[in-house]
């Protein structure tokens, strides 16, 4: 916060002489107070400092024109609020004023920025401001002022909502008109100067014909005008720039028909969604366009004529000529007919302000419908969706002026100079070409006025495109200061990652629209570049003494060289954008990463205790079978008792004498019979429960994706031999699947297992999609077949049934094959990725054991170890077809995968191995 106002100077400001209470006007007065109501200088440490804005201040002085309060004129200006760019209805004598306090120390300007990174101002009174109005303010002046600041007792709050200006106080509220531009009835002819047309072309269209139409018309304009200066015979220049190519230029003229028989017509900016359809309908208010002359890749010149619907009795003829170059400069030209009652000549500049906003608001929607969907995209981007009130540079040619004087005495802080900022903005500087002609500079552009002063378009032009230029790069600028506010939240967003858990996929759209935005900017500033560098032939000095002059005082070398430095500087901006953008998006992905694991984290925790809750609910499951069959044993013997009567072995005699007199009669020995035999009968139980969880506490599954065709018709003769417990389709547009189970029945094929079978195919494309195997066994006992062997058993069977073809069956096996070892790799006894596979003579299948450095007896004891018998009984080991496995020098030359052949003394009846003698 700086303050550039106090005793010190902190800010170089020229200084004045102290001003006598006779200077002061009652409008100073009256706007003193007004401060005075909203402003308040803290006298202690514990108060606080209240400050009243300036746009505020501007809505406030409005509305007491409005109400006769300040004898003020105003016109429309272009003004910030927010991000927005709105016209509202300003009075520079109010403006004039209000400085007029700060230099006089009557009033403390405090300088501050905004979050949307814009330089505002606010006013608080002094204590001489307080003393001043104590002295000379009468209280019906007071009075005016608290009529125009308060209701009901309560101060009114100047509040912007809804693209709109309220006044209002806890309860009460009424909308300002300070956002309604005023509309006056003109005509207007198209213009563009010589230096832009091609020679020979068509003579510009001439609407002086109707130079009378404004004179019998109104306007709306809600206050009595002070006219200070006029001009006559006015041309007017509006220049932008919008990023623009030779291909856009291509397109252009292509959507203009600039080469074809019937050239130009009506535009509108609404797209057709509904092409094919016989009517369409389009809102009021369209484009007439005419071509003057064009260059297919370089330039097109135009004439366009705006319908756009006024209000009752106000008459607008707008018709401009229109310079669209490749290098982006656009420039809308027009020579004034009439304003109101004026024809040619005293043109008003407080309706000439009035003109202005019009014809930007309206050369906005033109171009709106000439430019392409992806310029359009670029201009939202950079103007936030507010296109229609983007900034424009004005270029205000004059024959004369009245009054006639030095160029100095324009600038006079009053009168004259608050005239001119109407439709210049703020001023500058003046200074005179010549005998006759003089330049005045402001912030929304010059002018020119003299009876020489068309010979200088020249000039006019270079500086219509640099201002243009310089324009939209601090529109850009702008920009890129929201970008880094947006990565900044997006940031601490990160930083807060756990305190919202929608925060993600937030900072994932903003990361995303940032990064369009971005890659936006960074062609905008490639055609900013590229149009600096295409034709430097326009910003050549002139060789006449007065459009020397005016290349000197509108500094058209020093704004072209600082536009080169500024776009660089951008470029380096922009790529630190990118480089944060990079990196908070790998910050994000670092965090759902960390999510992700801690997801699998709790998932696979879940998954164990649910794997927990399922083996008790089994182990229960057992207990309730063994219970229900005690439960009904009891039962059986409760129904005996109650058909027979009660019945009891202790009445016969030989119980009598085997079991109550030796037992039963003796103190504590039946109760010893008694817990041993529950001892007993509860073991028994134990035993039968923990045998029967035995036999299902061993799983063996494996799952395997196919996506291999299959033979339909072989597949229902095949599920027709198994006892499929259940089937479930599943059916949309695109597939069929069908999920199939069962339960294997021949034990003797799965080594005394019966699988389970699960397999999804799907009926509409004949293809096996996936397969699932799962064999309970004895967790007790080592399992007698593999994953694999299981698997490979599986798909033979498919492929002996005709299900599957040979070459899909084997591939499906090779490729979920284990590794094998290959050739002089040595391979531990502990690595049990590699086996040897065993089979009894007789066999189809094959069983696994693991392949290491066995000496002969450990490859005995491995193979009655899978076959369940002792090593004893393996009597002869054969490698395939006949050769004798015999001692530990045969074991070692023994590879991976080798089939061997083993005669076993329990299966001695099954068919010997070729060349083995029957044991």
């Amino acid at each position: 916060i700086v303050s550039p106002f106090d005793d010190k100077g902190l800010v170089a400001a020229a200084r004045v002489d102290a001003k006598s209470d006779d200077f002061w006007t009652m409008n100073h007065m009256k706007l003193l107070y007004l401060i005075s109501k909203y402003s308040h200088c803290a006298q202690t440490v514990h108060e606080k400092e209240r400050w009243i804005r300036k746009l505020p201040m501007l809505v406030l002085i409005y509305e007491g024109i409005v109400q006769k309060v300040f004898e003020y004129d105003y016109a429309p200006a272009s003004e910030v609020v927010e991000t927005m760019r709105v016209y509202l209805n300003v009075s520079q004598e109010g403006k004039d004023d209000l400085d007029d306090l700060v230099e006089g120390k009557l009033v403390k300007g405090l300088r501050l920025s905004t979050k949307e990174h814009q330089s505002v101002t606010a006013y608080q009174i002094s204590p001489s401001g307080l003393q001043l109005i104590s002295k000379r303010l009468p209280d019906e002046e007071r009075q005016l002022v608290d009529d125009l600041c308060i209701v009901d007792g309560k101060l009114l709050q100047v509040v912007w909502e809804d693209g709109k200006f309220l006044l209002r106080t806890m309860t009460f509220s009424r909308e300002s008109s300070i956002t309604e531009a005023e509309d006056v009835s003109y005509v207007v002819s198209p213009y563009l100067p010589r230096a832009l047309r091609r020679v020979g072309g068509p003579v510009m269209s001439s609407n002086a014909h109707r130079a009378s139409e404004s004179a019998s018309k109104e306007s709306t304009i809600r206050d009595d005008l002070d006219e200070v200066i006029t001009i006559s015979n006015v041309t007017i220049l509006i220049g932008e720039w919008i990023p623009f190519g030779a291909n856009q230029v291509v397109e252009l003229n292509m959507k203009l028909g600039s080469n074809e028989r019937c050239q130009g017509g009506y535009f509108t900016a609404q797209v057709d969604d509904d092409s094919t359809n016989t009517q369409c309908e389009v809102p009021t208010g369209l484009t007439s366009v005419s071509i003057l002359d064009h260059d297919m890749t370089r330039f097109t010149n135009l004439e366009a004529q705006v319908y756009y619907p006024e209000d009752d009795g106000v008459v607008q003829v707008e018709h401009f000529g229109i310079h669209c170059r490749m290098d982006g400069t656009i420039v809308y030209g027009l020579m004034i007919e009439s304003v109101m009652d004026r024809i040619l000549e005293n043109i008003s500049l407080d309706n000439l302000a009035r003109l202005l906003v019009d014809v930007h608001i309206d050369s906005s929607k033109i171009m709106e419908s000439l430019l392409s969907s992806h310029q359009r995209d670029l201009l939202d981007m950079i103007f936030l969706g507010n296109t229609l009130n983007r900034d424009k540079v004005n270029v205000i040619i004059a024959d004369r002026v009245v009054p006639k004087q030095s160029a100095e005495r324009y600038m006079d802080k009053d009168a004259f100079e608050n005239e001119i900022r109407q439709v210049l903005g703020d001023t500058y500087e003046a200074h005179d070409l010549g005998d006759n002609d003089i330049v005045i500079t402001g912030s929304h552009g010059i002018m020119l006025v003299g009876p020489q002063s068309k010979m200088q378009e020249p000039v006019m032009l270079a500086f219509l495109s640099l201002r243009s230029r310089d324009v939209f790069v601090h529109n850009v600028f702008s920009r890129l200061f929201i970008i880094d506010d947006t990565l900044k939240t997006a940031r601490q967003l990160i930083a807060k990652y756990e305190q919202d858990p929608n925060s993600i996929p937030r900072i994932r759209h903003t990361l995303s629209e940032t990064s369009k935005d971005i890659i936006l900017l960074e062609e905008v500033l490639l055609y900013l570049q590229e149009s600096l560098e295409q034709d430097t032939s326009i910003y050549a000095e002139p060789v006449d003494d007065a459009g020397h002059k005016l290349y000197q005082v509108l500094k058209i070398k020093t704004m072209l060289n600082d536009l080169h430095i500024r776009i660089t500087d951008m470029q380096k901006v922009l790529l630190g954008a990118r480089h944060e953008v990079n990196g908070l998006r790998n910050m994000t992905d670092t965090i759902a990463e960390t999510q992700m694991f801690r997801l699998q984290e709790e998932i696979r925790g879940n998954s164990s205790d649910m794997l927990q809750q399922l083996k008790i609910n089994e182990r229960q499951s057992t207990s309730l079978d063994v219970m229900q069959v005690i439960f009904a044993g009891s039962l059986a013997f409760e129904i005996l008792d109650r058909l027979t009567g009660e019945w009891s072995v202790i009445h016969t005699s030989w119980a009598r004498a085997y079991i109550v007199d030796p037992f039963m009669s003796k103190p504590l020995v039946w109760f010893l019979i008694s817990m041993i035999v529950w001892f007993g009968v509860g073991t028994g139980v134990f035993s039968l429960m923990r045998d029967l969880n035995d036999k299902t506490a061993g799983v063996i599954t494996y799952r395997v994706k196919v996506n291999k065709g299959i033979d339909l018709n072989a597949l229902d003769t095949y599920l027709s031999r198994k006892a499929v417990i259940s089937e479930d389709g599943d059916a949309d547009a695109l597939n069929a699947n069908q999920k199939v189970s069962w339960v294997e029945r021949d034990p003797t094929k799965w080594e005394g297992y019966q699988p389970k079978v699960e397999m999804i195919y799907d009926v509409k494309h004949g293809f096996l999609l996936s397969v699932y195997l799962q064999v309970t066994r004895r967790a007790s006992k080592p399992a007698k077949l593999r994953p694999e062997t299981l698997k490979m058993r599986f798909f033979t069977e498919l492929q002996e049934a005709g299900v599957m073809a040979p070459d899909d069956a084997a591939e499906v096996i090779d490729n979920t094959r284990r590794r094998q070892t290959r050739d002089n790799e040595m391979v531990s006894i502990e690595d049990s990725t590699v086996f040897l596979k065993v089979r009894v003579p007789g066999e189809r299948h094959y069983r696994e054991i693991p392949f290491g450095r066995q000496s002969y007896l450990e490859l005995r004891e491995e193979i009655a170890h899978k076959f369940d018998c002792k090593p004893v009984q393996v009597l002869q080991v054969f490698k395939e077809p006949d050769i004798l496995i015999a001692d530990d020098d045969d074991v070692s030359r023994l590879k991976p995968g080798t089939v061997l052949e083993v005669n076993i003394k329990k299966l001695a009846n099954t068919k010997p191995a070729l060349g083995a003698p029957v044991a």
